[in-house]
């Protein structure tokens, strides 16, 4: 059995690079604020004096059902797999 020292409540094991979530989430993080930071630069500058995309209701229709298909694929993919989690140790628990 391998023994891990894991200090005070673990946070000896989020420095860790590797096998630690924090710094694959970390990169990704930087890159989507970097992504985010270089449109909202290109975006202020070709925005016309007063006017705002957001305002008009077709503008906030497309933005509000993107952001709720996509909500509702990752649930129901997480929905999925837990159900075969569930079956799949049922499925082991019968054979033991």
């Amino acid at each position: 059995m391998i023994d891990y020292f894991k200090g005070v409540y673990g946070l000896n094991l989020l420095g860790r690079i590797h096998g630690s979530s924090l710094y694959k989430g970390s990169l990704m993080g930087l890159l989507s604020v970097a992504v985010y930071l270089v449109i909202a630069l290109l975006w202020a500058n070709h925005r016309r004096d007063g006017e705002d995309d957001l305002d008009h209701p077709y503008g906030v229709g497309v933005l509000v059902s993107s952001v709720s298909f996509l909500i509702t694929f990752r649930a129901n993919y997480g929905y999925q797999r837990y159900w075969e989690a569930c079956t799949s140790l049922s499925h082991f628990m019968s054979k033991w």
